[in-house]
């Protein structure tokens, strides 16, 4: 498996260059500077959110090959979905302290961290340094953690809100959003079936290769187009197994996220992002349409998925060509 290879190796080289001191090195120190006023809440917050910063960089020095989670420290979903994560992928923190603002999920609903600095082992060179989002309930326990998106598109599409309903949309989308990477990465093939609606419209696009003759057919010169399949949720979800099944890690990262809302139904909205997919079989780079229903502001859903290749003909796929809410009627 790869991440398990990489995270021996890793630890080795660590081991070889830093042995005197590395004890030290292994303890990320997490602080939250603001946004909740219990101290001892807070204190709780910090020490869980430093033992699993910690341990991700001290099992890699050590060698091992799993986490030994608190269980005080995480509720069983919180467990489970680090436990997964590590699966697809071991990490560490490349820093020693980390100083963020703690946000308010709501009333009730607990607390959340944000750009807290990871190194996906098993990522491509390039797509390494990433993101975390811890989100705790309101006891202080770990409950999800998350892969995040770009901080500063986080912070453009919250800034975008129209309304107070609107801000709480954004919010969620952004959640959403952020579950619905983190589900590839884990293989949570129940909670991406959970998320589509039973009627999903799913639209896929593979570049093709077409032969045509020139005029006085001496020679074939060969072209490239994009051929769009459809399939339901059923179909999709079955070929998602498959793909689970035949890779030991997958890896996905979202960029230049963009959230619409519909002019006349209020609770539609439309995502597009560019996706980048790194997996031990397969890589590639396209644009992910999602149309995300609030009509139970509770349970949204997507309605439509679709996906395009980044290229075709030696050439980004044009902005006009990219799906996106005007493209469909409701």
């Amino acid at each position: 498996m790869k991440s398990a290879k990489r995270l021996i190796s890793l630890g080795a080289v660590f081991l070889f260059m830093i042995s005197p001191v590395f004890s030290q090195l292994d303890v990320v120190k997490v602080n939250i500077e603001d946004g909740i006023s219990d101290a001892v809440l807070k204190q709780k917050m910090e020490l869980n959110a430093t033992h699993l910063m910690s341990l991700f960089n001290s099992t890699i020095i050590e060698g091992k090959s799993r986490l030994k989670l608190e269980d005080e420290a995480f509720t069983a979903d919180g467990r489970n979905c680090v436990k997964d994560l590590w699966e697809s992928s071991a990490m560490m923190c490349p820093v020693s302290s980390i100083t963020e603002k703690c946000l308010s999920l709501g009333e009730g609903k607990g607390y959340q961290l944000r750009n807290l600095p990871i190194t996906m082992l098993a990522a491509d060179e390039d797509s390494q340094e990433q993101e975390l989002v811890i989100n705790f309930t309101s006891t202080g326990q770990i409950d999800n953690v998350l892969v995040a998106l770009e901080q500063h598109r986080y912070v453009d599409i919250i800034s975008a809100n129209i309304s107070v309903k609107d801000l709480v949309r954004r919010q969620t989308i952004i959640e959403f959003v952020e579950n619905f990477r983190t589900s590839y990465n884990r293989k949570d093939i129940d909670y991406i079936n959970s998320v589509f609606s039973n009627n999903a419209l799913i639209i896929t696009g593979k570049v093709v290769k077409v032969k045509e003759m020139s005029d006085h057919m001496l020679q074939t010169l060969g072209t490239e187009r994009v051929q769009y399949q459809t399939s339901t949720k059923e179909e999709y979800i079955k070929n998602l197994k498959r793909c689970f099944a035949r890779n030991s890690y997958i890896n996905l990262k979202f960029e230049e996220l963009e959230v619409v809302r519909h002019p006349i139904h209020e609770h539609i909205y439309g995502v597009t992002l560019k996706q980048y997919w790194n997996s031990s079989t397969y890589s590639d780079v396209g644009y992910l349409f999602l149309m995300i229903d609030f009509t139970d502001p509770t349970l949204p859903c997507i309605q439509v998925r679709t996906w395009q290749p980044e290229k075709y003909n030696g050439k980004k796929i044009d902005r006009e060509e990219i799906f996106e809410l005007a493209d469909f009627s409701i």
